[in-house]
Parts: C-alpha cells; sequence; structure tokens
C-alpha cells in the first residue's frame, strides 16, 4: 500500500505489520552474568527477560532502539541475538558503561595498564592505610577503618605480614597514636591533584532530592580516601592510550562508590567485617558508624576480583569481538554498524 502525501509531495510506503505470537507465559529470571556485574547501575534489567522479548518482537534483520538504554541490557542482548541497535541515555555514564561492556580489548592489555598504575601510585596510596599490627607491632596496610561520623574509632586488618605473628583483627581495635598521628598528617595536607567538588544542587538552586546532608561530591569521601581517589585518577590521566583509559575509568566508577562515607556497618546481611556497601537510594548521611575503605585495594579488586573488569571482558569478548561501532544512525540503518 502507498500514502500519497499531497501537501509535501512525497510518497511513504506504509509499514507493513510483522507476524509474530506474542509472549503470553513467564520468563524466569536467569542470575545476571559477569559482563552485567562488574559495574552497580541501579534497577538493571534481567537479560534473559530481555533477550526474549528481543527474539520475539524484533525480527532477526531487524534494528533494536532503546531511548532509555541505561546499563545496556537491551544493546547488548540485541547485539547477542544478531539484531542491530540504536541506544541512548540521558546519563553519560550510562551510555559510556554500554560502549565499554561492548567494545572488545584483549585482557593483557587491562593487566598491563594496572601494572603501570600500580608502579606509580600503588606505593604512594598505601602509604595512607599503614597502621602497626597490634600483636606483634610489624607495619601493615590495613583493609578497612571504621568511623563514626568525623571520628575514626576502628582498624581492621586480615592478617599480620611477620610470619611468626599472623595476627588479624576484624572489629574493636581502637586507634594507637601511629594511626592518629597518621590521621592529623593527611588532614593537615592540602590535595594538589585534581578532584571533582560539583554541589549538589540544581541550576536555579533547588538541592537535589537525595542530597541528604552533604554539599558537594568531595564531602562523600574521608579526607584520606579523597586524596586516594584523586592520586589514582590522575595516574590513570596519564595513560597515552585512550582506549585503555577508558577501561581504567570504569574500573574506577565501578568501585568508587564503595570508597565514600555511604557504606554502613551491619552485623546482619552479606556483609563482612572488611567489606560494605552503598545501599540507599540516596547520598546516604551516616548518623552512626560506617565503613572507610582502602582505594588501592578496592580498584585492584575493579580488576582482578570475582566482579571485576578482567572478567566482565573475558565474557563480553567472546561475543562482541568483531561489533562495528557506529558514527551515524545511517551506518546502523544501511548495515554498515552494528551499534
Amino acid at each position: 500500500m502507498i500514502i500519497h502525501d499531497k501537501e509535501f509531495k512525497r510518497t511513504v510506503s506504509s509499514v507493513k505489520k510483522p507476524e509474530f505470537k506474542h509472549l503470553n507465559r513467564q520468563i524466569p529470571p536467569e542470575a545476571h552474568t559477569s559482563m552485567y556485574n562488574f559495574h552497580k547501575y541501579w534497577s538493571r534489567k534481567t537479560w534473559n527477560v530481555v533477550g526474549e522479548y528481543i527474539e520475539t518482537y524484533c525480527p532477526k534483520t531487524g534494528i533494536v532502539y532503546d531511548p532509555f538504554g541505561g546499563s545496556g541490557v537491551t544493546a547488548i542482548e540485541a547485539l547477542r541475538r544478531g539484531r542491530k541497535a540504536i541506544i541512548s541515555d540521558i546519563s553519560p555514564l550510562a551510555t559510556e558503561l554500554t560502549r565499554l561492556t561492548i567494545k572488545y580489548i584483549p585482557l593483557d592489555k587491562i593487566k598491563e595498564a594496572f601494572e603501570r598504575i600500580g608502579k606509580k601510585v600503588k606505593e604512594k596510596i598505601l602509604e595512607l592505610y599503614k597502621t602497626k599490627c597490634r600483636n606483634c607491632g610489624s607495619e601493615i596496610v590495613f583493609d578497612c577503618a571504621i568511623w563514626i561520623k568525623d571520628k575514626c574509632v576502628d582498624i581492621r586488618y586480615r592478617e599480620c605480614p611477620n610470619p611468626k605473628c599472623k595476627d588479624e583483627r576484624r572489629k574493636e581495635t581502637p586507634l594507637i597514636k601511629y594511626d592518629n598521628n597518621l590521621l592529623s598528617k593527611i588532614e593537615k595536607l592540602k590535595i594538589k591533584e585534581w578532584y571533582p567538588k560539583n554541589k549538589f544542587y540544581y541550576s536555579n538552586g533547588k538541592p537535589f532530592k537525595e542530597k541528604q546532608q552533604y554539599e558537594s561530591i568531595d564531602e562523600l569521601f574521608t579526607k584520606r580516601n579523597l586524596y586516594a581517589l584523586a592520586i589514582l585518577m590522575e595516574a590513570i590521566e596519564c595513560e597515552e592510550n585512550k582506549t585503555i583509559r577508558d577501561f581504567l575509568k570504569i574500573a574506577f566508577t565501578s568501585m568508587v562508590h564503595l570508597c565514600s562515607r555511604m557504606n554502613p556497618i551491619s552485623e546482619a546481611g552479606h556483609f563482612t567485617p572488611f567489606s560494605s556497601a552503598w545501599t540507599q537510594h540516596s547520598y546516604w548521611y551516616p548518623s552512626g558508624h560506617y565503613m572507610e575503605q582502602n582505594v588501592w585495594n578496592k580498584f585492584e579488586s575493579s580488576i582482578y576480583g570475582h566482579q571485576g573488569l578482567l572478567k566482565a571482558k573475558g565474557e563480553s569478548n567472546e561475543y562482541f569481538k568483531d561489533i562495528k561501532f557506529a558514527t551515524s544512525f545511517k551506518q546502523v540503518i544501511e548495515g554498515e554498524a552494528d551499534i
């Protein structure tokens, strides 16, 4: 059927409705795999459910369009199922997370970049987390510290490096003079490296709905962790290759919330003496205890951990090695690119 538009003097073909059977059954959700787990994203949709909808309602030669792309589940599942995808989102992090989940990179490149960063700043960062073993007095890097508002009250470490000691402190380890001196030194320090100071207010002066009691993004962190994160980001920015920088930055953003004040202490749930999580849908302001985690340990885990970047890319590389990224809608529509 042809529709003639006299006003604009053009001929437009009507769209023929595709024939398909609707989904009329429950789809049991499956657990997210590594490429979906490496980076936190609120309300991530279940991949296999999205995938079945795509297979049912989009023809094999079709294009899936998602204007609210989020973490990229729709794009990823469309590509996995042989479709093409056009994805957008108001959040730059959303589109970057989608792009880097799909983009191929040899795992050795990530490992080599991590080693370069480590040679530059690992020791400098770990110096901020030094303490003394409470049993033998050996110098040791602690895993986390517990704070109540602006006061550090507890130091925790897994195992003393002294083979004759092996002391471990999981809770209720008060600070000693060594710890207080280090904190005092850090508090007096002027951070020369760049860090964000964005205010939690809109351009019209209205505060963010969930800003809680913080005024700006830097207030989410202790002085120690803010300094460590600034050192780390400066080293990442010095990487010459943009693709490598981008992957290191997405590893950074995957763990930065774990280095904030927004990680409560709880005896219940899945938390351990050495870990916590940002579970509140707000810039949570702690009225009680919160955990300050070791920045270098978190960054290392973001690369090598069980939910790290290497595992994520080990999976996604298998699917997307030959995917072509478009620079225009036309390239996708005409089949010159995949997304």
